[in-house]
């Protein structure tokens, strides 16, 4: 149970990616409650109290926050779609938040993409409400089309086909009436992408007082890629599904050239989402496509990276990310001297991938600072079954 001479921090989601911000959270003296819909959720062990609730149900959360009301200093994610709660529940508390707008926004793949239109390069979408609405739309994808669930990240939700390709109405209806509460599906041109470059990045921020404090990018690898095609072992292509990731680099190999291309999309779309008039700090991020036609902002949200790049390869490479986001959601500021321990990383290289079995997605990862030696350990690892998450990051005691 909570003691309540202490700061009480409320951290939704527990899974493996949160366990070195729950570990930090409690060897810095915190309470801390941790909600998760896994009754068996990793972060559980360190917490004060662990509530088995969805993440993104705010009724049932309700009853996480009247538990902790009183003595509550601040509410966080880290690496999960919970971002929405988070924010809203910080805002009923009048605790640390990212403005409810962006995180609406955000959350809503319609709704981003409305936002988007005229300000960047978009793909050409509709959103769906009707079988007959969707047959009258598949001609006018030349290169295909992919089907989204509104309120899914990543590749949850995703769905891809070839042009004049058709869904028989009972398997569209399944995925019309996939969440109960919009009855809605977003279709969209499949975009192709440059030939032999890697095809998606995540680009993660950090903005203080309106400045970009913190800029990582992360190349994602896609079974489209040849990076993976040419180095990585044939099997683990074997379970997966259109727009699922296989792993990533960070940092990006990209030249610094197109590095600087992408802050200057990220500081772009911070302005128009209005990040410079943010007090204090808050996090932004962006999965950008690098399609022929140029990038192409696929995602975006105010929460660091899900799929280890905040939790585990920016660990690897020095970043105190775990630690930071703490700092963010208590409002507290970092001067010039934390700015360097807290986002300055190191000159290394990680690989991370993943596999996915029996409707699990197993981690994997490397560490190094030649690129072409870290697929040959990546092999090894995966040949040896060595998991991420046996790593001693997360396995640490208190």
């Amino acid at each position: 149970m909570p003691t309540y001479d202490k700061k009480t921090l409320w951290m939704i989601a527990g899974g493996d990616m949160q366990i070195p911000a729950a570990f930090y959270a409690k060897k810095k003296g915190y309470n801390l409650i941790v909600s998760d819909k896994n009754p068996s959720a990793p972060c559980k062990k360190y917490a004060n109290k662990f509530f088995c609730i969805d993440i993104v149900d705010l009724k049932k959360n309700e009853i996480v926050e009247k538990f902790v009301k009183k003595n509550l200093s601040g509410i966080f994610t880290i690496g999960s779609d919970a971002h929405y709660t988070s924010n809203y529940f910080a805002k009923r508390n009048k605790l640390h938040h990212t403005n409810l707008k962006i995180s609406k926004i955000c959350k809503n793949k319609n709704l981003t993409r409305k936002f988007l239109y005229g300000k960047f390069p978009q793909p050409r979408s509709f959103l769906l409400s009707s079988y007959n609405e969707y047959l009258k739309k598949i001609s006018r994808f030349n290169n295909g089309y992919t089907l989204k669930q509104l309120n899914l990240s990543g590749s949850k939700g995703f769905h891809e086909f070839n042009a004049n390709q058709k869904l028989p109405q009972k398997k569209f209806l399944k995925l019309l009436y996939f969440n109960k509460k919009n009855q809605k599906i977003l279709m969209e041109e499949k975009l192709l992408s440059q030939k032999n470059k890697i095809s998606e990045m995540s680009a993660e921020t950090i903005w203080q007082d309106g400045k970009i404090i913190y800029f990582n990018c992360v190349d994602r690898i896609f079974p489209r890629d040849d990076i993976g095609l040419k180095k990585l072992p044939k099997f683990l292509y074997s379970n997966y599904k259109p727009g699922y990731e296989i792993g990533h680099i960070n940092p990006s190999l990209k030249p610094k050239k197109e590095i600087l291309k992408v802050k200057k999309i990220m500081l772009k779309l911070g302005g128009f989402l209005g990040y410079k008039k943010l007090k204090k700090c808050h996090v932004l991020k962006a999965d950008i496509f690098f399609s022929k036609s140029g990038p192409i902002i696929l995602e975006m949200t105010p929460r660091l990276s899900g799929g280890y790049d905040s939790t585990g390869s920016g660990i690897a490479r020095g970043l105190k990310l775990s630690e930071a986001i703490i700092r963010i959601c208590l409002g507290e500021r970092f001067n010039k001297k934390e700015i360097k321990t807290y986002f300055k990383s190191n000159n290394k290289k990680v690989l991370v991938i993943s596999r996915y079995t029996k409707n699990k997605r197993l981690f994997y990862s490397t560490t190094g600072i030649k690129i072409n030696n870290l697929f040959k350990n990546i092999k090894r690892n995966i040949k040896k079954n060595i998991l991420l998450k046996n790593n001693k990051i997360f396995n640490q005691k208190l």
